[in-house]
């Protein structure tokens, strides 16, 4: 945790700002605390290797005794839900490896991490519409400058769209810790992670941000209208004027009460989500309609008003809110990267059909792949990806050596654009 978080993090019950408890236990580097005991008025918060537990939730009280105690592995242990001695210290030495990738640690900490959805999550529909949503309305309110977050973030998929836009760099909330561990280690490194419960007031002081974002997540928040003024109330940064430094809330794939859908949640319908919004009017976008700009190459197009008939028979909905005149408006999309941030892959969606050992240099032999999903559950969630991802597809054994040197080979460019090969965090897969 970085100390210029102070500036921007508050009790999510009283309000008031929090201070390192220095008569307790805490490791402290230079400008970051990697262990140690928050304390406000009401409430004293653990910080548990680097990330401010701000809830009170059973494992926060147990890795506070575990901090105040000297014991931050423990600490750590109690916030990854490790009870088994042995387990644990098997986890620990796996953690502390130079094997451990992203995969693997989802493995070891089992189902309740969503490994099936996060692992193939950098190319499936509902992130390539949520990623071009982002870059368009985070890239336009913070082109002067200007902080966002990711609420509800996960491990940080969409929390790495932002963090060349985010200055200083972006917050990823969530109530899991795990998840938002492995975002500050594997997919968003540099993020301000912080722990918190989406159902709870926001740690977060008035007009902190200038952006706020919540992707895949708000139909599971039983608390909506006060977490949207909580959302509002972060943005608000007493601008009411439309002069261009305005900020913007989004809220992107989240379910329709109208339609049904895997993974249902407690949506509502179009008008109930317009409701919640009751100082800020926002625009609901059906997901089809941005879906389809995506995959034809763009423009995003957001002066569109879809119809409320287009909105009730759509499974899901974005909501963008802001009173910045740029946003509203059409959006190029990003142009497909030749230089990866991280490393390129082949999709993990697509297993080889043949060995795919790579031959000595000048070979001109191809492997082929076939898209396999891990599961029926997943096909059907997130089956439209067929609209961009080929059945099949061969690629050239000199190109694939080519990717392992991060950069795109001219033959390749397509298959970058259409997901085939994808710009993953390294170590990730």
């Amino acid at each position: 945790m970085n100390v210029g978080t102070f500036d921007i993090l508050r009790c999510p019950y009283c309000g008031w700002r929090l201070d390192l408890v220095t008569s307790s236990y805490h490791r402290i580097s230079g400008d970051e605390i990697h262990d140690g005991i928050l304390g406000c008025q009401c409430c004293v918060f653990p910080v548990v290797d680097g990330i401010p537990i701000m809830h009170l939730q059973p494992s926060a009280a147990a890795a506070r005794e575990f901090i105040e105690k000297g014991e931050p592995l423990r600490a750590r242990r109690a916030m990854f839900g490790l009870d088994d001695e042995r387990e644990a210290e098997q986890f620990d030495e796996h953690i502390g490896s130079d094997t451990a990738t992203y995969r693997s640690i989802v493995e070891a900490l089992g189902e309740h991490l969503e490994g099936g959805y996060f692992l193939y999550r950098f190319a499936d529909p509902t992130f390539i519409v949520g990623n071009a949503v982002v870059r368009a309305v985070a890239g336009t309110v913070l082109r002067d400058g200007g902080r966002a977050i990711d609420i509800c973030g996960g491990s940080g998929h969409l929390t790495r769209s932002l963090m060349d836009l985010s200055s200083p760099a972006p917050v990823l909330a969530d109530l899991y810790f795990a998840k938002i561990w492995l975002a500050r280690r594997f997919t968003a490194p540099g993020c301000e992670p912080v722990c918190c419960d989406g159902n709870s007031p926001m740690p977060f002081a008035r007009g902190a941000f200038r952006y706020a974002m919540c992707s895949d997540a708000f139909m599971y928040i039983w608390t909506k209208r006060q977490f949207v003024q909580d959302m509002l109330r972060v943005i608000d940064n007493g601008d009411k004027g439309d002069d261009g430094h305005a900020g913007a809330a989004l809220i992107s794939h989240t379910h329709n009460q109208c339609t049904w859908t895997p993974s249902h949640g407690q949506p509502l319908t179009p008008d109930g989500y317009r409701q919640l919004f009751e100082t800020l009017e926002p625009r609901l976008f059906g997901e089809a309609g941005l879906f389809a700009d995506v995959v034809r190459g763009g423009p995003l197009d957001l002066t569109r008003r879809d119809s409320d008939q287009a909105l009730e028979a759509d499974p899901a909905l974005t909501i963008v809110a802001s009173r910045h005149p740029g946003v509203f408006a059409p959006h190029p999309l990003d142009p497909p990267p030749d230089r990866a941030r991280g490393e390129f892959r082949v999709n993990p969606l697509y297993v080889p059909l043949e060995a795919p050992a790579i031959a000595g240099p000048g070979s001109d032999a191809s492997v082929r792949f076939r898209l396999h999903f891990p599961s029926d559950d997943y096909e059907q969630e997130y089956g439209a990806c067929r609209q961009y991802l080929p059945e099949e597809v061969a690629i050239g054994r000199d190109a694939l050596r080519a990717l392992e040197t991060g950069r795109v080979p001219a033959e390749l460019s397509d298959l970058v654009r259409r997901r085939v090969i994808v710009d993953l965090p390294k170590l990730y897969y």
